[in-house]
């Protein structure tokens, strides 16, 4: 898999958090190749500031860590994120996920004294838990004021067309893990060494028994 076909996988598997028209279109390919080839050749980031780009490198690698197999960290899936941040998502998610970093450093520094790349392994985990339970907390206050609406509406059985009802978001630490999975997952490391990867498949098996203790397939 190239760079090309990997950047577009990861921008697909994140449409959910996008809502992008022709999310596969030529054009979006080329600007996500120029990008991905722009951060290569200056080892600098596009979107995130240096400190930014530190946080989303220490972040993905808590959620995704070294063990038997390279974590997202050394996959490079700080740098996917960059680039995938900067082409493919509306300010308003941008800027939702810069203050997601925000207050990330703010739980650091509130329980600890110290910024999230500075916390060690076990502090950081509890901030990530932190911020996986604000994400599951802002999902559900999504869903009550939801139902709330339709309900105030006469509408708790029926919704008009077009009718989008309460605003609905996709919180930071769920931007965040989505784009770490695919990003880690599309990665060389992750293709072919957290999963196991056939470069030129000989068929299509549609359902393929695994062994105990076998790696899953690389898609």
């Amino acid at each position: 898999m190239n760079r090309r076909d990997a950047l577009m996988r990861v921008a697909a598997l994140a449409g959910a958090t996008m809502s992008l028209p022709g999310l596969v279109s030529p054009a979006l390919a080329d600007t996500l190749e120029a990008s991905a080839a722009r951060r290569a050749l200056t080892g600098k980031p596009l979107f995130f500031t240096a400190d930014q780009d530190a946080t989303v490198a220490e972040l993905a690698d808590t959620i995704i860590p070294t063990t038997g197999t390279p974590g997202a960290k050394a996959a490079k899936v700080n740098e996917i994120i960059d680039v995938i941040l900067k082409d493919c998502y509306k300010p308003a998610d941008q800027q939702r996920f810069l203050d997601g970093l925000t207050q990330t450093n703010k739980l650091s520094q509130d329980a600890y004294g110290k910024a999230f790349v500075q916390l060690d392994p076990t502090q950081r985990i509890e901030v990530v838990k932190k911020l996986e339970a604000e994400a599951k907390q802002q999902r559900a206050e999504m869903a009550n004021a939801k139902a709330a609406k339709k309900v105030d509406n006469g509408q708790a059985d029926l919704q008009m067309p077009g009718d989008k009802g309460a605003k609905t978001y996709t919180p930071f630490f769920t931007m965040l893990k989505d784009l770490t999975l695919t990003g880690y997952f599309t990665s060389e490391i992750g293709a072919t060494q957290a999963l196991e990867y056939v470069a030129v498949p000989g068929r299509y098996d549609g359902c393929v028994p695994l062994k105990p203790g076998q790696k899953a397939w690389a898609i």
